[in-house]
Parts: structure tokens; sequence; C-alpha cells
């Protein structure tokens, strides 16, 4: 099997970093992305803000250019509108 060119939105930690440390179990080339902070080792990031079209369309311009296109995509990252977060 070629190795696909995974994305995996908020995959610096949680969920999204199991998820992400999955498909590179399975051989595929993991792009994970993140707003701030420290990226996990191993992984390319991307910086990403998944609540703006211009840093999405950016983000995935610079994916396809130096990894090719995103064969499949994981929508990890969370929004929330009222500032609650559960921990």
């Amino acid at each position: 099997m070629t190795a696909r060119v995974v994305l995996v939105t908020g995959g610096n930690r949680g969920i999204g970093l199991a998820i992400a440390k999955h498909f590179k179990d399975l051989g595929d080339h993991v792009v994970i992305t993140n707003r701030s902070g420290q990226a996990p080792s191993g992984f390319d990031v991307v910086s990403m803000d998944v609540t703006s079209t211009e840093s999405v369309e950016k983000g995935f311009d610079e994916i396809e250019s130096k990894f090719g296109p995103v064969e499949v995509l994981v929508a990890n990252a969370g929004i929330t509108r009222d500032g609650l977060v559960f921990v």
C-alpha cells in the first residue's frame, strides 16, 4: 500500500494526537495542524485556524505543495462559540 497523505486538524494533543499516531503506525504520511504551542515530534505540522477560511486555504495549499493532495481528512479541531470548554 502506498502511504496516503492524512491531515488531522487539532492533531497536536489528546484525541487528535492519538488518531495521528494511529495513521502513522499504518504507514501513512500524517500532517497535523495546530494554532499554537509545541508540535509533537515526528509529525509534519501546518499552522491552521479552522475558524478562518483564509487560514484553511493557505494550510491546504502548503500541504499540497509539500506532500501532495490530502487523501484523508480527520476534522478533529473543535470550535466553541460560548467559551465553555469541558476538561
